[in-house]
């Protein structure tokens, strides 16, 4: 791909990843309006929203700041490398910034209210579990594919 394309790429692949977290907030906005205040799906759904609240905020930061530079020369690698590197940088730390909040959200939003739903519950330990290490194993798939596309554009 030639620099211009790999600079297109970033700018939809950001812009992408901040319209579905926008979703995910509409999603659990109206979940915390039919949860009874105080239980435990009340307070997920509250940590979901403030987790996915900071990470629409950092995603649209960085979105609207390529949206705004994207009148910037391609031929200045230096800049398009260093947007490359944060991209790929903020994808390699999602564990921290990304699923800690909304996993603990999910767990505290399916946690047990009844003593027979413990079984629902520790099914959904399990799958937030997986989906956490494959979210992980996946975006720092797309970190090392960012990063190529970075060593690609200095090329």
């Amino acid at each position: 791909m030639n620099p211009a394309e790999l600079i297109q790429k970033l700018i939809k692949n950001t812009i992408r990843r901040a319209v579905q977290e926008s979703v995910v907030i509409a999603v659990f906005a109206s979940s915390l309006q039919q949860a009874v205040v105080g239980s435990a799906a009340y307070y997920g759904s509250l940590i979901i929203l403030i987790g996915s609240g900071f990470i629409a905020g950092v995603l649209w930061s960085f979105a609207l700041s390529y949206r705004l530079l994207r009148v910037h020369p391609e031929t200045d690698t230096g800049f398009w490398q260093e947007a490359f590197q944060t991209q790929a940088r903020l994808l390699r730390m999602v564990p921290l910034w990304y699923l800690a909040p909304l996993c603990t959200g999910v767990l505290l939003f399916t946690a047990p209210e009844k003593p027979g739903e413990i079984g629902y519950f520790m099914s959904m330990l399990g799958t937030v579990a997986v989906l956490f290490a494959g979210i992980t194993w996946l975006n720092r798939h797309a970190a090392a594919k960012i990063e190529e596309d970075a060593q690609a554009l200095a090329a």
